[in-house]
């Protein structure tokens, strides 16, 4: 199953990327970012722990830029399904 996202979406994903680059949080390095770009450009190079660390990782990400009063979050809300659904079929397939 093919999950296709917006020109908006993509590029509201692309901004968090940069905005997460090289972060760490707990000396973890923030990289669901990067998982999902490549992951919607069709490079699936990943294994399957990978993904269910990147949909855990967006999942605490998307909770975190909530409480961030400057960052408006809806749109990753509003991704937040499709994300995860594109992430459950590239681990299950």
């Amino acid at each position: 199953m093919e999950i296709l996202f917006s020109t908006d979406e993509i590029q509201e994903l692309k901004d968090c990327k940069e905005l997460f680059e090289d972060m760490k949080v707990d000396d973890i390095e923030v990289i669901c970012f990067e998982i999902i770009d490549d992951l919607i450009h069709g490079n699936d190079i990943y294994q399957r722990e990978d993904i269910v660390y990147a949909s855990e990782q967006f999942e605490l990400a998307v909770e975190l830029l909530k409480d961030i009063e400057w960052f408006d979050s809806s749109k990753l809300e509003i991704l937040l399904p499709k994300v995860k659904q594109l992430l459950i079929a590239i681990h299950f397939d």
